[in-house]
Order: C-alpha cells, then sequence, then structure tokens
C-alpha cells in the first residue's frame, strides 16, 4: 500500500498548478536610524577677550609704558587664559566635525539599507501580483 500512497502523491503534486507552490517572503528592515549626540562648540565671547590695560595706552606709539609688573602679569595671564579657550573651541570643533562626519556615515548607511529594503518591497510585490495573477490557471 505505501508504494502506491507514494505514486499518488508524487501524481497530486506533478500535476498540481505551479503557482501554487510560489512563495514570496515578505521583506522586513533591520537598519536602525542614526542619532547625532554631538553638540555645536561655542566660541568663547568677545566679552571674555581681555582688555589692554590703560598704562599700555600708549606702548603703540611710544614703545614705553608706566605699568607695574603685577598689572602686566595680570594682563598677560588673561591673553594667556584667552588662547587657551580659543584652543579648547578649536578642538571640540574638530570633535564635533567628526562627530558630524560619523553621523552623515551612518545616515548613508542607513539610505542604503532604507533602499535595499524598497528593492525588496518591490521584489515582493512583483511576486504577490504574479501568484495572484497565475493562482486560477
Amino acid at each position: 500500500m505505501k508504494p502506491l500512497f507514494r505514486f499518488g502523491v508524487i501524481g497530486l503534486i506533478a500535476s498540481a498548478p505551479t503557482a501554487s507552490f510560489s512563495y514570496c517572503s515578505e521583506p522586513s528592515v533591520y537598519a536602525s536610524e542614526p542619532s547625532f549626540s554631538g553638540y555645536e562648540p561655542s566660541a568663547p565671547s568677545s566679552f571674555q577677550k581681555p582688555d589692554v590695560p590703560y598704562c599700555l595706552s600708549s606702548y603703540s606709539y611710544s614703545g614705553t609704558h608706566d605699568c607695574d609688573e603685577y598689572e602686566l602679569n595680570a594682563y598677560f595671564d588673561e591673553v594667556e587664559e584667552y588662547v587657551e579657550d580659543l584652543e579648547d573651541y578649536y578642538e571640540e570643533a574638530l570633535i564635533f566635525a567628526q562627530e558630524a562626519i560619523d553621523y552623515a556615515n551612518e545616515a548613508l548607511a542607513f539610505s542604503n539599507d532604507i533602499q535595499q529594503f524598497a528593492d525588496e518591497v518591490l521584489d515582493y510585490a512583483n511576486c504577490e501580483a504574479e501568484d495572484v495573477t497565475t493562482q486560477h490557471e
């Protein structure tokens, strides 16, 4: 009896329409959206820029000044601090730029994944359309 059953199953499969055996796999997307956590750095304010002490006001044209040592030291310390703030701003800008580049690369990869998903959706839709148009044959 078993050989007859096997022959019957094989006969059914062979005579069945081929469209009933098509399988359309619905696509899914696994890409994760990129996120940008960077922040734009803030430049040191012009209010932080050190003011030239009054005792140096005539130095540019006379080449002499009447500043005390502590006034000059305080001014040069302020200038040095301001320059360090500018250097920190520059470093923060470099970090921000790298984060922006990384984000752009992640966004491009995400875009490519979404495009691939769209292509797979089109293939799925075509497969389903072909299946439904041939199911009656």
